[in-house]
């Protein structure tokens, strides 16, 4: 199951992060912003507009664009 998949109050544990596409830049910033395997993570929010997710991740809320989400495998 992918992030972007979520509805407000799930909490989740991430499974993997990135994909074949995903640049390594960009993996590596998910990575420092704490969103690494086995991190548990709750779905706060979506966006009005669908263009972002607000998450809690090891006591920070983030916001995630939903391009980003779509490339974090997540398991309940």
């Amino acid at each position: 199951m992918k992030l972007s998949e979520l509805e407000p109050g799930d909490k989740v544990t991430v499974s993997e992060v990135g994909n074949s596409e995903m640049s390594q830049t960009i993996k590596r910033k998910l990575l420092s912003m704490g969103i690494t395997p086995k991190s548990k993570i709750t779905l706060i929010r979506r966006a009005p507009l669908g263009s972002g997710l607000e998450i809690e991740v090891r006591g920070s809320r983030l916001c995630v664009r939903s391009e980003l989400a779509d490339a974090i495998e997540v398991t309940r």
